[in-house]
């Protein structure tokens, strides 16, 4: 039987689910495509920014609701 708790527990599993494909997956790949010879420094500078603010971000907040 579905109770609150069963519901906030999942939605927190997902929620961390999330989170480690944005450290492992997405993150990295951001900082990956901003190492592109072919971007201008601006693009290359927004996709670095991104890259690391998923990583440090997403990150953090895994480790504080482990």
């Amino acid at each position: 039987m579905f109770t609150e708790k069963n519901i906030l527990t999942g939605e927190i599993q997902k929620s961390q689910l999330i989170r480690l494909v944005d450290v492992f997956i997405i993150a990295p790949y951001l900082i990956n495509l901003s190492l592109d010879k072919k971007l201008d420094k601006t693009n290359k500078n927004i996709l670095m920014g991104l890259g690391l603010a998923t990583l440090v971000y997403n990150g953090a907040n895994y480790l504080k609701n482990k």
